[in-house]
């Protein structure tokens, strides 16, 4: 018994692209449904100046309005508020959080801002600030008169001078070798010990129970090569410590 949906053309055949086949001629569908007649591209326009788009696209009638002035809600004036709680000598938060609970309710309402349709609402200007660039501040009379500018100027320039001088003539020369670490350690010299090694008491008179130098010149002569050839083994890193003259 066959399937009563074989052979049947269905919508999801159309919008299915496994099933879409091209046509003839033509490339094959992307299987996306277009929207109705009804449908309008683009963005709406909620600005209402009164124009010919506004006249042909809606009817619009002002509604009527009594003799009194129109209702606005009252919002709490914080700024009032703030002032005259520092005034007060409230300066914390909990301080001011109080002062606003038994003095918001009673006083400080100010109506709400009323916004414009299809515009943003704009801030308050600040009252207190000034647009521009601040005006430089007068110069001395007397400063003019015995040309401290120009003496200033003149001592800039001089500083400035010897400061290219002294940078040239910090400059490598060419054809100058410079310092390896061999010529540093041969110029170099033993720091004196600041601190001596702790010992024990008990290990003070002690005698060393083996002696490998055939004799008393021979521990000397080890001793003094030690001590000459221990200033590259110094530092934190075993790298050495120089003081160069």
């Amino acid at each position: 018994m066959s399937s009563p949906r074989v052979g049947v053309v269905r919508d999801s055949m159309l919008t299915n692209p496994l099933l879409i086949k091209a046509s003839l001629g033509q490339t094959r569908s992307r299987g996306l449904s277009v929207p109705g007649p009804e449908f309008t591209f683009g963005t709406s326009n909620l600005l209402r100046d009164g124009g010919v788009s506004e006249v042909l696209s809606s009817w619009r009638v002002q509604s009527g309005r009594g003799h009194s002035a129109p209702h606005q809600p009252l919002i709490t004036d914080f700024v009032s508020l703030n002032r005259d709680a520092v005034k007060s000598g409230l300066v914390t938060a909990k301080e001011l959080s109080q002062y606003r609970a038994q003095k918001g309710e009673d006083s400080s309402k100010i109506p709400a801002p009323k916004q414009q349709e299809g515009r943003a609402s704009r801030r308050p200007a600040v009252p207190d600030i000034t647009f521009g660039v601040t005006t430089r501040v007068l110069s001395p009379l007397s400063d003019l008169l015995s040309h401290e500018y120009a003496h200033r100027w003149m001592d800039e320039q001089l500083s400035r001078n010897q400061t290219s001088n002294h940078k040239k003539l910090q400059r490598i020369k060419p054809g100058c070798i410079p310092d390896t670490r061999t010529s540093l350690l041969r110029r170099s010299k033993a720091l004196p010990i600041t601190q001596t090694p702790v010992k024990l008491p008990r290990f003070i008179h002690a005698a060393p129970a083996l002696d490998t130098f055939r004799d008393q010149e021979a521990r000397l002569q080890a001793v003094r090569a030690h001590h000459s050839d221990s200033v590259s083994r110094r530092g934190v890193q075993g790298l050495g410590t120089y003081s160069v003259d």
